[in-house]
C-alpha cells in the first residue's frame, strides 16, 4: 500500500505543477506608460496608464484611461485617443494626432498636435521632446489660436 500511496502524492503534485505553470504561461503581459506634459511652471503627470501593445508595436493610448495628477495654474486632460508609431533605426516614437485639453484660470480649450515626434532616450523606451506647438479646436474667445506645450516625456514599460 505504501507504493500506491506514493504515486497518488506524485500523480497529484505533478497535476498541480503542470496547472500552475499552464496559469503562469497564459498570464497576459500588461504594458504601461508614463506621461509628464510641462507647460510653464506647470506639470502634469500620468503614472502606469495601461496600454495595448509594447514598442516597437504601434501603441494606443486611451484617453479614457489617462488620469493626470496636475500642480501649478494650467491642467491637461487628453482629448482622443493617441496613437503613436515607433522607428527604432531613427529613435522616434510619432503620434499623427493629438488633442489636449487645457484648463487655465477655469478657461477649458482643446488644441489639437498634428506629428508629435519624440526622441528616444537612450537605449530603453523613454521618448522626450518639446517645444509642440498644438492649434485651438474648441473653446471659447479667451482661448488663443494656438500654443506651445513645452515638453513632453513619455515612457512606455510592463
Amino acid at each position: 500500500m505504501p507504493h500506491r500511496r506514493s504515486a497518488t502524492l506524485a500523480a497529484a503534485a505533478a497535476l498541480l505543477f503542470c496547472t500552475a505553470s499552464a496559469a503562469t504561461s497564459t498570464a497576459e503581459t500588461k504594458n504601461f506608460v508614463d506621461i509628464v506634459l510641462t507647460e510653464g511652471g506647470s506639470r502634469c503627470a500620468a503614472e502606469r496608464v495601461e496600454v495595448d501593445a509594447a514598442p516597437p508595436a504601434r501603441v494606443s493610448i486611451d484617453d479614457g484611461r489617462v488620469d493626470f495628477d496636475c500642480s501649478g495654474s494650467t491642467w491637461f486632460a487628453f482629448k482622443s485617443d493617441a496613437l503613436f508609431a515607433f522607428d527604432d533605426a531613427k529613435g522616434t516614437a510619432t503620434a499623427a494626432e493629438v488633442r489636449i485639453a487645457a484648463t487655465k484660470f477655469g478657461v477649458t480649450c482643446t488644441y489639437k498636435a498634428s506629428r508629435v515626434t519624440l526622441k528616444r532616450e537612450g537605449t530603453g523606451r523613454g521618448y522626450s521632446g518639446g517645444p509642440i506647438r498644438a492649434g485651438k479646436v474648441g473653446g471659447s474667445f479667451l482661448c488663443p489660436d494656438a500654443v506651445n506645450l513645452d515638453s513632453a516625456e513619455v515612457v512606455f514599460h510592463q
